[in-house]
Parts: structure tokens; C-alpha cells; sequence
């Protein structure tokens, strides 16, 4: 590449860089001022009265979990089970199984016992025989693995 091409590209890329500058403090300037404006009609002058402020009525408090702690999924089985949903959507769009191994929920979990655990779901998950389990099933059964087979992080 030229000295001269690299240049005319610089000196675009900077004409560029200035238009959208200027475009931006411009925009910027005329909302500033739209509000200005609109703060200042709305301010209230001494001939009209402010009306007072209606009293808060009390929050009510949230409503405890309807489920107790023994019966809530972990959140590394939630883990698992995303994994496994997308190890299916893999399947089902034939993608290969080591694009899936290198998907994020996969590849980059820290201790390396997390991580062969989730590839050994996906890849059992990929390789499953027949249909895939209705929804409500497959939550149930992932979680049901999950809890038996792994231990919390």
C-alpha cells in the first residue's frame, strides 16, 4: 500500500471523525436547549399556586417465594440446562459437535471438573438416539442428572 493511499485514507477517516464531531455537539446543544426551554415554561411564578402532593399510600411488601429453598434449581443446573437446550438447538441446525464444546457457557468455565462435566452433557445431550423430550421433560430430567451426578460449584 502506498504512502500517498495511506494518507488519503487517513485524512478521510479524520474529515469523517470531524463531521460526526460537530453533528453531535450541535444535536447535543439543541436538546440542551429544548429542555431549557421546556423547564422554563413549566417553572411556577408567584400568581399561580403550586397544588400540594398527594400522600403516598404505603408500599405493600413482596410476597415471600411460594417455594422453599429445598425445592428451587441450583443455578449450575440452570447452567446445565442451558447447555443442554443449546446442544440440542445444535443438533437440530447441524452444527458439528466441536463448534458446540467451544461455545461460551462450555469452554470458558474455570475449574476444569465444571467444564468436563458440561461437555460430557452436551455431548451426551447431542448424541441422544430418537426424539427430543417435551420441555417440562427435559427440564426434569437435566435437573434430576445435575443434582445426582454434580456437585455445586
Amino acid at each position: 500500500m502506498s504512502v500517498f493511499l495511506r494518507w488519503g485514507i487517513f485524512g478521510i477517516l479524520g474529515v469523517a471523525a470531524l463531521v460526526y464531531a460537530y453533528n453531535t455537539s450541535k444535536s447535543m446543544a439543541e436538546k440542551r436547549e429544548a429542555q431549557r426551554a421546556a423547564v422554563t415554561t413549566q417553572a411556577p411564578t408567584a400568581e399561580t399556586e403550586v397544588a400540594p402532593e398527594p400522600e403516598l399510600e404505603p408500599q405493600p411488601e413482596p410476597e415471600p417465594d411460594p417455594l422453599p429453598e429445598a425445592y428451587r434449581t441450583p443455578p449450575h443446573c440452570e447452567a446445565e440446562l442451558a447447555v443442554v437446550r443449546r446442544a440440542l438447538e445444535a443438533r437440530r441446525q447441524g452444527e458439528t459437535l466441536d463448534r458446540l464444546l467451544r461455545i461460551q457457557e462450555i469452554a470458558w468455565q474455570e475449574p476444569l471438573v465444571r467444564r468436563q462435566r458440561l461437555e460430557k452433557v452436551a455431548t451426551s445431550w447431542y448424541q441422544l438416539e430418537g426424539e427430543e423430550p417435551i420441555p417440562e421433560a427435559l427440564r426434569i430430567a437435566v435437573i434430576t442428572d445435575c443434582v445426582r451426578f454434580s456437585p455445586a460449584p
